[in-house]
């Protein structure tokens, strides 16, 4: 097994799960990356989101989406274009349109993009985002959030996302901090069976890969990309004030440039 990041063949056994514990990832010791070995897994990811989103639902206070918008907010330089891949129900773009963004959305499943246009009055697509092409490939923003973990080819996802950007245009992410305090102790007293986390038999684990700071900087500079800002957060509003500080939230909000 190589890393689909750096190619390097060392990598080790980082942690395990299911209820077998027959779900293994491996932690890369040159990059960083931690990759998980799917074969055999049968990882249906249409399948896990459709069971996760509905466009449906009231997510109009939601804390994260404002969060994320917030981000935006501290970091954008001035109001323009903004493309979100993997929209959701539309929220963050949403937010950004009452601010005078020219927003528009791609989904996946075409019941939520219809969701969304109806409810919202948004301009959404059904596309795949990998495979996603846009003639006029001039945004000040892009938006991917937790979806670059569900990406066979992180690199090529985020190449995708600076070939859309203008020059200088920004790229905000979100996706799992797998160095994060919690998830660390967690890991070790599974590891030290302290306590074990309890896994149905059907459990499939949809997250292909898991960065930490430098496993995702490294991915951004190869796709052509400079990371200026890294926090961590949790919906948690006393967390969400503590994360920004101290990096060891189980949560990364990421903003790259295309230079």
């Amino acid at each position: 097994m190589t890393c689909k990041l750096c190619g390097s063949r060392d990598l080790w056994l980082f942690y395990t799960q299911g209820d077998r514990r027959h779900i293994h990832y491996y932690r890369c010791r040159n990059c960083r990356l931690v990759v998980c070995d799917t074969r055999g897994l049968g990882v249906n990811q249409e399948k896990y989101i459709l069971s996760r989103v509905d466009p449906r639902a009231p997510t109009r206070q939601n804390r994260g989406h404002r969060q994320t918008y917030a981000f935006i907010q501290r970091h954008a330089k001035s109001i323009g274009r903004m493309l979100d891949l993997g929209c959701g129900d539309g929220t963050v773009i949403w937010l950004a349109r009452q601010d005078g963004w020219d927003v528009k959305g791609v989904e996946l499943f075409p019941e939520h993009t219809q969701v969304v246009r109806e409810t919202l009055g948004l301009n959404v697509v059904t596309s795949d985002i990998t495979t996603y092409e846009d003639a006029d490939e001039s945004w000040d923003c892009v938006i991917l959030t937790h979806v670059l973990e569900h990406l066979p080819d992180p690199v090529g996802a985020l190449r995708k996302i600076r070939n859309l950007l203008k020059r200088n245009g920004v790229g905000v992410l979100e996706f799992p901090n797998i160095d994060a305090f919690d998830m660390s102790l967690r890991r070790l007293l599974d590891k030290l069976r302290i306590h074990r986390r309890q896994y149905a038999p059907d459990y499939v684990e949809a997250h292909v890969q898991e960065f930490c700071r430098a496993s995702f900087a490294y991915a951004a500079q190869k796709a052509g990309l400079q990371l200026e800002v890294w926090e961590t957060y949790s919906i948690n509003p006393l967390k969400y004030t503590l994360f920004r500080m101290l990096p060891i939230g189980n949560k990364a909000r990421v903003l790259v440039r295309r230079t």
